[in-house]
């Protein structure tokens, strides 16, 4: 079985997608003659363009992005139960699916689009109303647990 480990990497993918922190490091312009000093310079201002996309990151919800990974791999979770209990003989309950059950790029392609849609649609709405962005995604989440945990229930 080519997808036996999947499970066990999604969780991995999961879980260093809520537990890794960003690291930035300040870069020293150091001089030959400072080079000896450990004393710390001043910050160099940034360009316009550098300073507005830090700011306009900042404002993002630091939820967001571990839904985002948790939601990527529910979605691939998905395909693989759903493939899965497919060959074992269970049939798609989902009739807006039905059409790409049998085909597992069309349904692997069909989810695809459909989380990049969700993620696009939580990053606009995060720009007006960060806390609804969040919601989006935390019932997005627990609506794919739900259809994961059944699919993979119809398989034991």
């Amino acid at each position: 079985m080519r997808f036996a480990c999947l499970p066990q990497t999604a969780a991995a993918l999961v879980v260093l997608a809520v537990f890794s922190t960003s690291a930035r490091a300040q870069e020293l312009n150091l001089s030959a003659d400072e080079s000896a000093s450990t004393a710390p310079q001043a910050p160099l201002s940034l360009p316009i363009e550098t300073t507005a996309a830090v700011r306009l990151e900042a404002r993002r919800p630091s939820a967001l992005i571990p839904l985002y990974a948790s939601f990527v791999t529910l979605q691939i979770l998905d395909v693989h139960s759903t493939t899965k209990a497919l060959a074992d003989g269970a049939v798609e309950a989902n009739p807006a699916m039905k059409a790409f059950a049998g085909n597992s790029i069309g349904l692997t392609a069909v989810k695809a689009a459909g989380t990049a849609g969700v993620i696009v649609i939580s990053e606009k709405l995060r720009k007006k109303n960060r806390a609804a962005a969040v919601g989006l995604m935390i019932a997005a989440n627990s609506a794919m647990a739900m259809v994961v945990q059944h699919n993979y229930r119809v398989v034991r």
